[in-house]
């Protein structure tokens, strides 16, 4: 149990990680998810593979096959973040102070960072996190890591040299206070680094899989989503590059700007042909200055990053 020295308030404690979360509306039930971190602590010293196995395998009607592919994706994590560490999170990667990475998931990121590097990740889902320090281990990186939510980040006024969240902001019930939250922890100077679907992208929905949702009004999305697949489409609110840019500005003090970024080559090594042949064209129209506004508007995806003004 760790007791907060101030109010005395108390938290518990799974596998050396503080479950630091307040009552919010979440994708993950908490009671639920600590229950399951449990469960996968108390696994003992296996591997961060057979751990996030261990977790897909255990949602219902899931094939072999996606399991495998899933497991794989959370192997490749540091290697996929590595480039992008050199690329466009750059200025994030070589900050001032430490890096807070809100929503670090199974610790891809954390684990391509040099092992000297001051970074702190939080996550709403413990049970992740439980996976994340495995996979940091088998990475020789140790930094600390926090059940917490975007809505009450538990780090002091002005302490984060950079901000980082990578396919987060779409799952947030309210963008709004996480945006205040991330101004009041980021010191002035601070890198802010987010990547997010495009909500009106002329892809298909990436979380579903379908297409047009982006397009319809947001009151109708989850019954089309319903209609469609069966399934509910909860926690899924995509922005446009113009709503996140105009959130950040509104919320924080970042100076920030959107880019749409190419298609990166190990997601083009999983496509078909045609559309692989697709997306390589697109890649080359992301590089033509000319194209950049309308690729913003309407690509699969986009970057913001900015500065924090003083």
């Amino acid at each position: 149990m760790l007791r907060c020295a101030a109010c005395s308030t108390g938290y518990d404690v799974v596998d050396g990680i503080p479950d630091l979360r307040v009552p919010t509306p979440a994708w993950v039930d908490f009671d639920r998810d600590k229950a399951e971190a449990r469960r996968l602590a108390a696994l003992g010293p296996v591997s961060a593979e057979a751990l996030a196995r261990d977790v897909f395998g255990s949602r219902p009607h899931w094939t072999e096959a996606r399991i495998r592919f899933r497991t794989q994706q959370v192997l490749e994590g540091p290697s996929r973040a590595t480039r992008e560490l050199d690329t466009w999170l750059a200025p994030a990667a070589r900050a001032q102070g430490p890096l807070l990475e809100i929503g670090c998931g199974t610790g891809g990121l954390l684990a391509a960072l040099p092992p000297d590097r001051a970074a702190i990740g939080v996550d709403v889902s413990l049970a992740w996190l439980v996976v994340a320090k495995r996979l940091l281990a088998e990475h020789g990186r140790h930094f600390p890591l926090a059940a917490a939510v975007g809505e009450a980040l538990p780090l002091p006024d002005g302490s984060a040299g950079a901000v980082v969240a990578l396919d987060v902001i779409e799952h947030l019930a309210d963008l709004r206070p996480v945006l205040r939250e991330i101004d009041r922890v980021s010191a002035p100077g601070a890198a802010l680094a987010f990547s997010t679907p495009n909500r009106f992208s002329l892809g298909a929905e990436p979380h579903v899989g379908i297409w047009g949702v982006g397009w319809l009004p947001r009151r109708v999305q989850p019954a089309y989503v319903e209609w469609r697949t069966g399934e509910p489409y909860t926690f899924a609110r995509l922005l446009s590059a113009r709503e996140a840019l105009g959130l950040v500005r509104a919320h924080s003090r970042f100076d920030a700007a959107a880019e749409a970024p190419p298609i990166p080559d190990e997601e083009l090594a999983r496509f078909g042909a045609r559309r692989a042949a697709l997306a390589r064209a697109y890649n080359t129209l992301t590089r033509t200055p000319g194209m950049r506004q309308l690729l913003l508007a309407i690509g699969p995806f986009f970057h913001v990053t900015g500065r924090k003004q003083a």
